[in-house]
């Protein structure tokens, strides 16, 4: 019965944030858009109002808790040292799996928005549904590189691998598991995306969960997410149509 407590628990711990971050963004999009910014600039706002603070008042609260002070010694755990020549493996190793699993889950996502959610609105899904000017969309996928590339795996990391996953040991090896399929489920404004998000959250906390090294989950995160901003950029730029 504790088990399945604790189960619950963190359920709900994994869950209650995406949905205070699509509520945001749902509410927010169309001020956003009659302000000629794209739905992008939404999500960004969402990270940096909702997601960030969000996490910071939840790993302090916890902190009053189990420390009575601000202290994050006990709150975020899975800090074990490892070697650089271990670090870079696993890395090096984490990124290609990463790319290797995404890439040809990607389409399944297109299909998905088209076949599952197409009932869903365009601005749901492209980023760059309202954006009156190339240029405002290339700044905001500059912007993105700081805050969805950063800010928002950093804190993202701390949350769902260095404070939910260890304390779901409970689960033994399926822990990492749940913990990684929660974390892509938490996404509710990428529906489409689920399967690749999932997938990829699977791989980001095996790797934590077996180096017990946090850092080596914010690492990769931000690697991902900088790529994928940049490579937004690059495209808008080269006048690659974006979100279609």
């Amino acid at each position: 019965m504790a088990n399945k407590s604790l189960l619950l628990r963190h359920t709900v711990e994994h869950f209650y944030l995406g949905i205070f971050i699509t509520a945001f963004y749902i509410f927010a999009l169309p001020t956003v858009v009659n302000m000629d910014y794209p739905g992008l600039a939404g999500l960004l706002l969402a990270e940096l109002l909702v997601l960030a603070p969000i996490i910071c008042a939840h790993l302090f609260y916890r902190a009053q808790q189990i420390n009575g002070n601000w202290s994050l010694d006990n709150v975020i755990l899975f800090r074990e040292r490892i070697g650089r020549r271990s670090f870079l493996l696993w890395f090096v190793g984490g990124l290609v799996a990463i790319i290797l699993i995404y890439l040809p889950l990607y389409p399944v996502g297109l299909v998905m928005r088209e076949q599952v959610f197409g009932w869903l609105p365009e601005w749901y899904f492209n980023p760059a549904y309202g954006a009156q000017a190339a240029s405002t969309l290339a700044t905001m996928f500059l912007i993105a590189i700081v805050i969805d590339g950063l800010i928002g795996p950093v804190c993202e990391e701390l949350f769902f691998r260095g404070y939910l996953l260890p304390r779901m040991s409970y689960l033994k090896g399926w822990a990492p598991v749940v913990n990684g399929v929660f974390f892509g489920l938490y996404h509710f404004w990428q529906p489409h995306n689920l399967i690749a998000l999932m997938a990829v959250g699977v791989i980001l906390s095996y790797i934590v969960w077996k180096t017990r090294n946090v850092y080596l989950g914010i690492a990769l995160h931000c690697t991902i997410n900088v790529l994928g901003a940049a490579g937004g950029y690059f495209a808008v730029i080269s006048g690659v149509e974006i979100g279609r």
